[in-house]
């Protein structure tokens, strides 16, 4: 039973279920070099880069602080080519961008000789702190400013900055987020629609959506997504504000999270993974720069699908091939991983290459070793970075549909490979749904196997099906048996032929297996982990197909 157990906790195929479950907690963190508010941050190479703001005094600085997470501490990087307040920053393709504020200029910093240079010029002045998102590597900011409501996108490879449709209610000191490739703009002040205004920007249609309004109106906000849910942290006006809501774009909601430990305007919110990081801010309405720093974990478990199968990779059409289908009408954000010398057993596949497919068979991306990808910086900064510089990892958008991964060794090595998919965008109104891995299966621990992940309160009904025979190709499993087991390597139900057990409630999933030589199980299973197991009977061999389909 020992070996189903490891199968499931290093190899499980997973199909998260997805059920809104808002939460998140404090931590207060090492305090900054000094105090600052009216700032700037960005996450650059996992460090939070913090630039400019006024200091303790009022003034406005040009000083730039480097917070550390896996050490919990400080560092200072070179100063800022002039002092600012009230100014923005975003990293795009891998550099780091600092813009508005009290000019038009925008700067770019190279960590390697830790030095600024000046590139292209704004447009328009985003003084009193606008909104910023970065789609497609390209830096999107918006409000602030003399006229309050104008939007330019900055593109790092021409070096120009566009002017775009502007926002409708023109405002300052908000903040902003991008979920799905769309900005999404928060609060703000100077209009008496902007403490509570929520907007959203399309770049596909260059226009702007009024959305659900925020129920705490409030300015000198700062503002982060994660899992698709924007976040706003504090502010100011009427007075001095602790509340945290997060919005939902698929629901077009607003809740209540656990307020700030402190109340503080005049912050800028980063995300690493599930965590928030707030640096500085004001602690009195007006100059009240303070040190502090805290980082809020989102709990939220929301549409957070994770799934992957572990199987050895041989050549030609025996590669680990995974499927996936992305259901709903929006995008979604995903990450693919190709994972083999991190795995800690003997035979590993030493180099994974991995292919993403559309429902067409076009081949959309692909990847050899992740730190190679031209969005690494993005891969760092979603906390799924593979552990092995050799591994191979797809960062992506993509649209409903139905995709294929598939893993295959370098030079047609061969080897125990797991593939795995991550939803990015848990407020979406798309899902990651049916998960199916197809290998070829051999015998002893060269089985096929894959899982699910059931999360959330209730019961969930599920059909798992092992397919083979009718598989279109040369050397399909004949007869493929399932077996499910629990995390503790139980067997809960088996199948061989699925017409000889469970026939009817098969039938009416609507989704039976069209050979009878082929297996299905249908199941209620509480919230829990589980193993699906694909065998050949008689030790046959041969390539065969595990699916999952969550039936309600």
């Amino acid at each position: 039973m020992s070996r189903f157990r490891v199968g499931l906790l290093m190899f499980a195929g997973l199909l998260a279920i997805p059920e809104i479950q808002a939460g998140g907690e404090w931590q207060n963190l090492t305090s900054m070099p000094s105090p600052r508010q009216e700032l700037a941050t960005a996450v650059l190479n996992g460090k939070i880069y913090v630039l400019a703001g006024y200091d303790g005094d009022g003034m406005s600085t040009s000083s730039v602080f480097v917070y550390n997470p896996p050490t919990n501490t400080w560092a200072t990087a070179a100063s800022l080519p002039r002092t600012n307040n009230h100014n923005s920053a975003a990293v795009a393709a891998g550099r780091l961008y600092s813009f508005g504020g009290l000019s038009l200029a925008t700067d770019v910093y190279d960590p390697v000789s830790n030095s600024w240079s000046s590139v292209a010029s704004l447009h328009t002045t985003h003084s009193g702190t606008a909104a910023v998102g970065v789609i497609n590597d390209k830096i999107y900011v918006a409000g602030g400013g003399a006229t309050g409501n104008a939007l330019e996108v900055y593109d790092p490879v021409t070096n120009t900055w566009t002017l775009l449709a502007p926002m409708a209610i023109p405002r300052n000191h908000c903040g902003g987020g991008v979920i799905n490739g769309k900005l999404y703009v928060a609060g703000g002040r100077d209009n008496d629609q902007a403490p509570t205004a929520l907007e959203v920007y399309d770049p596909q249609t260059n226009g702007w959506t009024t959305l659900a309004p925020m129920p705490t109106g409030r300015s000198g906000i700062g503002a982060a997504v994660v899992h698709g849910e924007l976040y706003v942290f504090g502010g100011e006006i009427p007075f001095l504000h602790a509340e945290v809501e997060a919005y939902n774009p698929a629901t077009n909601t607003w809740r209540q999270l656990p307020d700030m430990p402190y109340s503080r305007h005049g912050i800028w919110a980063s995300v690493i993974g599930n965590k928030i990081y707030l640096a500085g801010g004001g602690v009195k309405q007006g100059f009240a720069a303070t040190d502090h720093t805290d980082v809020f974990i989102v709990t939220t478990k929301v549409n957070f699908a994770n799934i992957s199968t572990r199987l050895k990779v041989e050549s030609d059409d025996n590669a680990l091939i995974g499927g996936f289908i992305i259901t709903g009408t929006g995008t979604k954000r995903i990450i693919l991983r190709a994972i083999g010398p991190s795995l800690s057993i003997s035979g590993a596949l030493a180099n994974p290459r991995l292919e993403l497919y559309n429902g067409t068979n076009q081949l959309i991306a692909s990847n050899d070793n992740w730190q190679d990808a031209p969005n690494g910086q993005e891969i760092v900064d979603s906390s799924l970075a593979p552990s092995h510089n050799l591994e191979a990892a797809i960062l992506t958008t993509v649209t409903p549909g139905n995709y294929t991964a598939v893993v295959r060794g370098e030079n047609d090595s061969t080897g125990i490979a797991l593939v795995e998919v991550y939803d990015l965008e848990a407020g979406s109104d798309s899902q990651l749904a049916n998960i199916s891995t197809r290998g070829f299966v051999q015998t002893d621990n060269d089985v096929l196997i894959g899982g699910l992940i059931l999360t959330g309160q209730l019961p969930r009904r599920v059909i798992t099906r092992a397919i083979g025979p009718s598989l279109t190709l040369q050397g399909a499993l004949p007869d493929p048996t399932l077996e499910v087991r629990d995390s503790n390597g139980v067997l809960l139900a088996s199948n061989d032929n699925w017409r000889s057990t469970q026939e009817l409630e098969i039938i009416a999933t609507t989704i039976p297996p069209s050979h009878d030589l082929e297996s299905a199980i249908v199941q209620t299973l509480p919230p829990a982990s589980y193993t699906a197991i694909v065998r050949g009977v008689n030790n046959t061999t041969g390539t065969a197909l595990v699916e999952a389909y969550a039936l309600q």
